[in-house]
């Protein structure tokens, strides 16, 4: 496994540099980055087809100087060359604990100061470009897909506080013993949490926006599936526990051509030390399970993908606004559902039986993509 970047350059171009960022964060920035990217282009095929416009927005064009923001500016920039000069410096100690010196008053005073004033007379001299003595607004056409950034933005936010959230009720015994590793470390993400945060943030500001709310859910069904595809790699390659049950039964013959990871897997060098100590190995992620269990979160990228590319294809196919992104949950929850079968999970007692939350949502997800079918399909024929 590869719990930093680090890990994972060095056994792609067999280096030995220490670059501490966690794998499991940076992938997850990648799939909202792919989420973005697939949603773009989605956008624009549907404005190119005349089912999404645009709408007409004032733009501040000219306006006096605004120093309370050149001010904040200035905050901004102090603390990031505060920030990134001394972990280059203190570059030793940043890697021993990121989270305890991002959060510290640790960092370099000269550097923070000299950022500072780049960002004020950069953000002065934009200011004294657009100077007028007084607001001047624009009437211009924006099109959906030029929201592409704000949207991700708010999906992102809004997904990442939601995932959290959704964390900490699944794991509420953890948050208990240790709040600030529950809410601060890298993993600990519940990807249906991040999903109806996002949801409910980002159809608000469509909603302020005008744009036509189904066309844009076909458009984000599969940005949906790709992010989800990438976000779970994150994963798989930090070994961050989100794992199946254990699985010590040799490969059955009819998989022979697959490798045996994809069957069983004992995930070494795992992000959360879980399991036995491996004997060849120093540093700080020297664990692998003791006994190999189902890579489930890999089985989730490989039906993403072959999900995205089923939604992708039938973007062009299918005419009535919205069920393309209710196919797309639907899909989703039907194969998060059966893989919960296999994966190490948080049990919820319910009468006499026992559900975990993602069983919860996956099968709404279900009945919610039947049931939005079929109303949009009886109101298409009424």
């Amino acid at each position: 496994m590869f719990p930093t970047l680090g890990h994972l350059i060095n056994y792609l171009l067999g280096t030995n540099i220490n670059f501490p960022m966690p794998t499991y964060g940076f992938v997850l920035v990648m799939a909202f980055v792919t989420a973005g990217i697939i949603l773009k282009f989605a956008l624009k095929r549907k404005e190119k087809q005349g089912l999404l416009t645009g709408h007409l927005d004032n733009i501040l064009t000219k306006a006096p100087i605004n120093y309370p923001d050149i001010l904040v500016s200035a905050i901004f920039y102090f603390i990031l060359g505060y920030k990134i000069i001394g972990i280059i410096i203190d570059y030793d100690i940043f890697t021993k604990d990121i989270n305890s010196y991002i959060f510290s008053a640790q960092g370099n005073f000269i550097a923070g100061i000299l950022f500072a004033l780049a960002g004020a007379g950069y953000g002065y001299l934009q200011a004294k470009k657009n100077y007028a003595p007084e607001k001047i607004y624009e009437e211009k056409n924006i099109l959906p897909h030029e929201l592409t950034i704000n949207i991700v933005m708010i999906a992102m936010l809004s997904g990442i506080i939601g995932a959290k959230i959704f964390d900490i009720l699944e794991n509420f015994s953890r948050f208990l013993n240790d709040p600030m590793d529950a809410l601060f470390s890298a993993g600990g993400f519940t990807f249906y949490g991040g999903l109806v945060a996002g949801f409910f943030a980002v159809w608000y500001y469509i909603r302020k926006k005008n744009i036509n709310a189904l066309h844009l859910m076909d458009a984000a069904a599969p940005a949906i599936l790709g992010a989800y595809a990438v976000g779970r790699m994150a994963c798989m390659l930090s070994g961050d526990g989100c794992w199946g049950i254990p699985n010590p039964d040799p490969k059955p013959e009819y998989l022979a051509m697959l490798p045996d990871w994809l069957w069983a897997f004992d995930f070494p060098h795992n992000v959360i030390n879980e399991g036995s100590v491996i004997t060849s190995c120093s540093g700080d992620y020297c664990h692998r399970l003791d006994v190999p269990v189902f890579p489930t979160p890999i089985y989730e990228t490989i039906l993403s993908t072959l999900f995205f590319l089923i939604v992708w294809f039938l973007q062009n196919k299918v005419r009535t606004a919205g069920i393309i992104f209710f196919v797309a949950i639907m899909l989703n929850g039907f194969a998060r559902f059966f893989i919960e079968k296999i994966r190490v999970n948080n049990l919820y007692e319910i009468g006499n039986t026992h559900i975990t939350q993602a069983e919860i949502i996956s099968s709404s997800l279900v009945i919610i993509g039947i049931l939005g079918i079929t109303i949009l399909l009886k109101l298409k024929k009424k």
